[in-house]
């Protein structure tokens, strides 16, 4: 992704992001398939609210305000964000937008909990970002990588079962958690 490192965050989500997704669905044709869905996204940053309700695949609101039954609520810190900004490490952020499809719309649907990503740049830096998957906290999975193996995986040049058995990926909490969240990476 060709982010400018000196972008703001509320451009970052407000602008950018929705229109790199918009782009995308349209140049990838998946837009039809995702025809009769709504997915609703939130992310917070330290408490500013970025919502974004997509339907159909190519209607996309998006606000500045909090939703109610959104499908996947992303918390990260503002300083988290913008380090990541600043390194250019946004793929495990935004990168699942790289392949929205009707099978990512219903394996989100069917996942529930709380997935904690821990990612640590080569300089030992790290961020954590944290998905509530439809509205519920419990079960939870940590999973700990690099910030290269996490785009990596984004990108589909790895896979989550790839990272695991080779230790590139540690997974802490419940561990049937963890493995139902696989079709979001693949």
């Amino acid at each position: 992704m060709n982010i400018p490192n000196n972008i703001s965050i509320k451009e970052l989500l407000t602008e950018y992001s929705p229109k790199m997704a918009q782009e995308l669905l349209a140049d990838s044709g998946k837009a039809a398939e995702l025809d009769g869905t709504q997915f609703k996204l939130v992310v917070d940053v330290d408490g500013d609210k970025y919502s974004y309700q997509v339907t159909n695949g190519k209607e996309f609101d998006v606000q500045e305000a909090d939703l109610d039954s959104a499908q996947a609520r992303v918390m990260i810190s503002k300083e988290d964000l913008e380090k990541m900004i600043a390194t250019s490490n946004l793929d495990m952020l935004l990168g699942i937008q790289n392949d929205l499809s009707r099978a990512k719309y219903e394996a989100l649907s069917r996942v529930k909990g709380c997935m904690v990503a821990e990612l640590e740049n080569d300089d030992g830096s790290k961020f954590t970002i944290r998905a509530v998957l439809n509205e519920t906290e419990a079960p939870t999975a940590t999973f700990k990588m690099k910030t290269t193996d996490s785009a990596a995986l984004v990108r589909k040049e790895t896979s989550p079962v790839t990272l695991f058995m080779g230790g590139q990926m540690k997974i802490e909490g419940d561990m049937a958690f963890a493995m139902s969240t696989q079709p979001l990476f693949t």
